[in-house]
């Protein structure tokens, strides 16, 4: 009778292993990664255009003569109008990413002003490399962004990794530390 109570049940075991995936655990820790990833990626951006805005943002002549060294706008009211927005929209797109207010639009608005970085540090290095006789790893300017003047190829790989940065936050969907939530609204 005994061997008889060890092959019967009532079925909770097998719903039990039916119900639970194996792999839960694993499923939970990479959801954890992406949620510390989707953080840090807030924070590494929020702080390079936080920093690069109060670098521009007090200087609106000096940062309109760096966007005129890349040889895409002339003296124009648009040079000015860029070398006293652009500053105000960063500063603007790094406390949105602190705060947690607006991600989706803030990530989409920092994808396309690094894109833009990215075509006009490309075109000034082409620019500089066909006047004269320098090699594309010797190239080395400033490129008004805020920080040090710096090799041409070392500015292309961190705006590169900004806009990874941007378009992980994008296309996440990871929503921890974040205000205004959207499927909040939603569910309510």
């Amino acid at each position: 009778m005994k061997n008889k109570r060890i092959f019967k049940t009532d079925g909770s075991a097998l719903k039990e292993l039916l119900l639970e995936p194996p792999l839960s655990t694993d499923f939970r820790r990479k959801k954890s990664c992406r949620q510390y990833l989707v953080i840090l990626a807030r924070i590494i951006l929020a702080a390079v255009f936080i920093y690069a805005a109060f670098g521009k943002i007090n200087k609106p002549m000096l940062f309109s003569q760096q966007i005129k060294e890349y040889g895409i706008f002339d003296g124009s009211f648009l040079l000015y109008t860029v070398a006293v927005v652009l500053p105000w929209i960063e500063l603007l797109c790094g406390i949105s990413l602190i705060t947690g207010i607006f991600i989706r639009g803030t990530s989409l608005v920092l994808t396309a002003i690094n894109i833009m970085f990215l075509i006009f540090i490309i075109y000034r290095v082409l620019n500089v490399m066909s006047s004269g006789d320098t090699a594309f790893f010797e190239v080395f300017f400033d490129c008004g962004c805020g920080f040090k003047p710096t090799y041409a190829w070392k500015k292309i790989l961190e705006n590169t990794a900004l806009v990874g940065l941007s378009l992980i936050l994008l296309f996440s969907r990871e929503y921890r530390f974040v205000s205004l939530r959207s499927r909040d609204r939603q569910e309510g």
